[in-house]
C-alpha cells in the first residue's frame, strides 16, 4: 500500500508530466522534477477512499483501452464517495474531420501536422504517444463501467476548479472535459 504523503494532500494528478499542478501528489511514469509517484497509475496503490479528488490532463490518451479501464477502476476505488475525477481527452470524432477536411481541400485551424500529432501523440519522449481514442459515448461506458455514474462535461469543470492549458480556451482544440464524481454510498 502506498503511504500518502505526510503532508493533508489528498489530491492525486496522475501523468503531471513535465507541468505537475501544485497541492497535488504527483504521478508520472517518468521521472520528471516534482513527480513523488513514479509508475502506472493502474497501480498506485493508496487506501481506499483515501483521496478528494484525482486530476489527468492530457493522460488518457496515451494509455490502452485495457489500462484506462484499469485505471478509472482505480481513481474510483482511491477516491472517498463524493470525491471527483477531472479529466480531459481529444475528442477524436472532430480530430477525424478534420483530417478529411484538410484532405478534401477545406481549410481547418490547425496544420495536418498539429491534427496528427493530436491523434496520435506528440512523440516527445517514451510514453508521449497516443494508444486509444475516445469520444463521450465511449467515456460514459467505461466510467460506468469502473463504478461512477455521476459524470458531467464541459470545460467550464476544470476552469472553474483554476486549471489551465492552452486548449481550453480554443473551442476548436477539441477536447472532452469530463468530472466523474464517486457517488457518496458507493462502494470502492
Amino acid at each position: 500500500m502506498t503511504p500518502l504523503p505526510s503532508s493533508t494532500l489528498r489530491k492525486l494528478e496522475i501523468g503531471c508530466g513535465q507541468r505537475p499542478t501544485p497541492n497535488y501528489i504527483h504521478n508520472d511514469v517518468n521521472a520528471f522534477e516534482g513527480v513523488d509517484i513514479v509508475g502506472d497509475p493502474w497501480e498506485i496503490d493508496f487506501p481506499d477512499g483515501s483521496l478528494d479528488e484525482v486530476l489527468a490532463l492530457g493522460v488518457v490518451e496515451h494509455l490502452t483501452y485495457q489500462q484506462v479501464a484499469e485505471t478509472f477502476r482505480n481513481v474510483h476505488r482511491m477516491l472517498e464517495p463524493g470525491g471527483s475525477f477531472y479529466f480531459d481527452v481529444p475528442d477524436v470524432p472532430v480530430w477525424c474531420g478534420y483530417v478529411v477536411d484538410h484532405f478534401a481541400g477545406r481549410e481547418i485551424p490547425f496544420t495536418i501536422d498539429h491534427v496528427f500529432a493530436t491523434l496520435y501523440g506528440w512523440q516527445r519522449w517514451p510514453g508521449d504517444e497516443h494508444k486509444s481514442g475516445w469520444w463521450q459515448t465511449r467515456l460514459d461506458e467505461e466510467l460506468r463501467a469502473a463504478g461512477f455514474n455521476d459524470l458531467k462535461y464541459g470545460v467550464n469543470l476544470l476552469l472553474d476548479k483554476g486549471h489551465s492549458r492552452n486548449r481550453f480556451m480554443r473551442p476548436h482544440d477539441a477536447h472532452i472535459y469530463c468530472c466523474a464524481t464517486k457517488l457518496v454510498g458507493a462502494a470502492a
